[in-house]
């Protein structure tokens, strides 16, 4: 099952997909209850995605305990799951909490442990129990034995409004021989039978339907009596704290490496999704079938990844890069399929499944005189946006279409260290909305086009001879970048963040940024347990390199670089602060590392997202560390008076905001011991197997936002866009060295397409029956003083162009697993009006 803190809908969305259509076609039956009892909390964004998948019901466990205290005393172990943004309830879902500590036998039938216990019959010849062992039952016993049982139902009956209740029985790893099922289902036939003699209850074995079927049955027949209807909850169930008292928040940070890579493999299935769809009018049979193939394994080892214990990070180290090598073998294979599609080869990938991903070099010293860049950009809106490539010679000349493009020289570092042999060479380009450029590089006198970049510094840097260090006036004086859009300003000591000013209306945002680290820690892979203040990293060099294009502060110690930009280019990636990280923490001890941006607002309006569905409101307590950490799968907001500032992220991440106005970001851990939830002893399970990971943010400063102080809230447009392109950033393909394919044709400019800023394309990807499946999902934007004006409002014609583009003929609107059918087949000529409002999806299956 399903993690719920770290995964990004798009992936939770098509996790549901597959499994609903693997079962739709196997058994010809569709899931209608969801079974989730061991993840450490649960999102109130995944019951919403089954919802809309057809699901109604749902049984969780892993619940604050004092929380699942008062929804026991509340009667509210059945409640109705709603969301904020539903206020009629029309896709709410009706949940059950198991009402004690554990889904094990001991916490199954009621209150009292011991007498459970004597219901586990597996513990007659393996185990003990804490009181009486279990016996056979017996004519001589029955009565007794039916008593106790019904003793402790008839409490536990206590916490529910219906006289229908659930009694779980099992745990991990039981029924998995013979001689256990007949123990529990021979000893329970004539307990049933004694109880079912009498009239204090009714008692069988059922299902999770069985039971939902007759609550739902009793309330409808009492639905008029309003203190029997059952509860309505809103909101997530994060942190988890369990019956020991211990906050279950490490595990959002947890091994960031391998949730890096999960991110990776998804931007990568979801490209190669849409080029394979976009292109398999040209393409022969057999070879759609083997990029089907390919990404299918893919997908389901993504989809495996997204497991409580893979995700989180919270598996043995044997375990961790087993996972760790399915996603690389995935990685290949996902680029192989977008390279031969693209005919190019792909630009940055992890070249081993525990290594970083590095840029391929552009060789122009063995006599190439010129290569071909593409740059395929699968949103739905158009980017304008700086890209970087990779190449060992200075003099060179870029253009597309014959129209020549800007250029600038600059250092190439990876894991901090200097290139000396290759630079990064950074140029400017539109790609219009799900299209492919393409970008010529010759070799040539470049002095018009190409400037190097300047560079100052403090620091030793061992930058080499080809570039050189101007004196820096900024030792004594203020440190800044500046584009036309922004202007911000760095502590000359450290190079870190201070604040940032938009040009166009001279407002300031204070938002200074910090690096912490807590040293012995004692938690472990699952556990934040703190017991210090924080030490504050201050042994910062740094280097600051500009040009007409970009300039950027990179900053580095022994654990930390990173690199901060601000870029001239117009459109939302200029008014943008990007901020990459090369994170190394492997040779500390009990450490976790944490940065802060600090605002200068005081009590302000605090979120982080749910999945990347919506944003919910996190507030301060003055409790332990530990304790105020959320997830923070894509982002954090803090707003005040009209400003707010959105830091966006491409890797999960844990966070917590602090008094006065600062978020604090869990950014690695390392953990030197077992904390006890699952992993045991040994140094299999010692959380120590860290990598240098690359992550990315982007700091977006919005102004006149409407004030909301409400639960949840939503993302500016600006904001939505910026983390599509965080997570879901351009192809770029070297086209130099992969045969061409002359059965594909190449994917164009699709200049026709105006899709409404606020729709998301999650996938258009293959079913069976060389059938399609095409998902938009429409997102809430909250109010602004500046939009976004790179996408358009036509989503009927836009629609229409794209299905043409994907070779569609006809097409049928589902619920969001794509099994079940709304309305009729329609022809792609006379396209209906689809109704598709604010927090919804729509799903559509293609038909050539």
């Amino acid at each position: 099952m399903t993690d719920e803190a770290n995964p990004y809908f798009p992936v939770s969305v098509d996790n549901i997909v597959e499994g609903f259509q693997f079962i739709h076609e196997n058994f010809g039956i569709k899931p209608s209850t969801i079974w989730s009892n061991d993840p450490f909390g649960y999102s109130n964004s995944v019951p919403y995605l089954f919802k809309k998948s057809g699901v109604s019901r749902t049984v969780i466990n892993r619940i604050h305990h004092r929380l699942k205290q008062t929804l026991q005393s509340q009667q509210a172990v059945p409640f109705r799951w709603r969301q904020y943004f539903d206020p009629s309830g029309s896709d709410e879902i009706l949940a059950h909490v198991l009402p004690y500590s554990h889904y094990d036998i001991l916490n199954s039938c009621g209150p009292g442990p011991s007498d459970c216990c004597e219901f586990d019959f597996k513990r007659m010849t393996q185990w003990a129990c804490p009181g009486p062992a279990p016996v056979n039952i017996s004519k001589s016993n029955v009565a007794e034995k039916a008593n106790t049982l019904l003793n402790q139902l008839e409490q536990m009956a206590e916490m529910y409004k219906a006289p229908v209740i659930l009694m779980m029985h099992g745990d991990d790893f039981r029924f998995d021989m013979l001689q256990e099922w007949y123990q529990h289902h021979d000893n329970f036939l004539p307990l049933f039978d004694e109880i079912n003699k009498g009239n204090r209850a009714e008692i069988r074995f059922g299902t999770f339907n069985d039971y939902f079927n007759e609550l739902e049955k009793w309330h409808s027949e009492n639905e008029k009596v309003e203190e029997t209807r059952p509860p309505t909850l809103s909101g997530d169930f994060f942190p988890y704290m369990c019956a020991l008292g211990d906050y279950w928040t490490g595990y959002f940070t947890t091994r960031p490496f391998f949730k890096r890579q999960g991110r990776l493999l998804h931007s990568l299935i979801r490209s190669a999704d849409i080029m394979l769809s976009m292109l398999r009018g040209n393409l022969k049979q057999r070879k759609i079938d083997t990029k089907i193939g390919l990404l299918e394994a893919a997908r389901r080892n993504l989809s495996l990844f997204q497991h409580h214990d893979a995700i989180t990070g919270t598996s043995k180290v044997s375990v961790m890069d087993n996972y760790s090598e399915l996603l690389h073998s995935s990685i290949i294979s996902t680029k192989t399929v977008i390279e031969e599609l693209g005919k190019g080869e792909l630009d940055i990938y992890p070249r081993i499944h525990d290594g970083v991903e590095i840029q391929q070099l552009l060789d122009f010293q063995k006599n190439s005189q010129e290569k071909m860049i593409k740059i395929f950009n699968s949103l739905l809106f158009s980017t304008t946006d700086l890209h970087g490539i990779r190449v060992n010679h200075p003099e060179l000349q870029l253009s597309i279409d014959g129209k020549m493009l800007e250029t600038q020289l600059e250092p190439y570092f990876i894991k901090g260290k200097l290139e000396k042999d290759s630079f990064l060479l950074f140029f400017r380009a539109t790609v219009p909305p799900m299209s492919m450029i393409k970008v010529k590089i010759v070799k040539g006198n470049s002095e018009e086009t190409m400037k190097s970049a300047k560079i100052e510094a403090k620091g030793d840097w061992q930058l080499g001879e080809m570039w050189s260090i101007s004196p820096s006036s900024s030792l004594s004086s203020e440190l800044c970048l500046e584009s036309p859009f922004l202007k911000t300003h760095h502590n000359p000591t450290s190079g870190s963040l201070q604040n940032v000013t938009l040009l166009s209306s001279k407002t300031t945002f204070t938002a200074e940024q910090t690096w912490h680290k807590y040293r012995d820690a004692a938690g472990g892979a699952y556990l934040m347990k703190l017991h210090t203040n924080p030490k504050e990293m201050v042994d910062f060099k740094w280097l600051k390199v500009s040009g007409p294009l970009r300039e950027t502060i990179y900053q580095a110690t022994d654990t930390v670089f990173q690199r901060t930009s601000v870029k001239n280019v117009e459109g939302p990636a200029g008014e943008e602060l990007d901020i990459s990280m090369s994170i190394d923490i492997s040779k500390e001890r009990n450490t976790e590392l944490m940065t802060r941006i600090a605002t200068n607002w005081e009590a302000p309006n605090t979120f982080t997202d749910s999945i990347g569905l919506q944003l919910l409101k996190r507030d301060f307590y003055k409790l332990p560390v530990q304790n105020n950490y959320y997830p923070m799968p894509t982002g954090a907001v803090l707003e005040k008076n009209g400003k707010r500032l959105s830091i966006l992220s491409n890797v999960e991440h844990g966070a917590r905001f602090m008094e006065h106005g600062t978020v604090e970001i869990n950014i690695d851990r390392i953990l030197n011991q077992d904390d006890g939830k699952g992993l045991g002893q040994g140094a299999d399970a010692i959380p120590i197997d860290l990598k240098p990971v690359d992550m990315r943010f982007k700091l977006i400063f919005d102004e006149n936002v409407r004030a909301d102080n409400s639960h949840y809230s939503v993302h500016s447009s600006r904001a939505q866009q910026a983390l599509q392109r965080v997570i879901y950033p351009p192809i770029l393909l070297n086209s130099e060295k992969i045969p061409k394919m002359e059965d594909i044709e190449e994917i164009e400019e699709n200049s026709k397409l105006a899709f409404p800023c606020d729709l998301q394309l999650l996938t258009v990807r293959p079913l069976s029956d060389n059938r399609q499946l095409l998902i938009f999902y429409r997102h809430a934007t909250t109010c602004t003083d500046r939009g976004t004006d790179n996408c358009g409002a036509e989503l009927k014609k836009s629609l229409f162009n794209l299905l043409l583009k994907l070779g569609a003929r006809r097409v049928q609107r589902t619920d969001l697993s794509g099994v079940t059918a709304i309305g009729n087949v329609e022809s792609v000529e006379h396209l209906p009006d689809f109704d598709l409002k604010t927090f919804d999806f729509l799903t559509l299956v293609l038909y050539r």
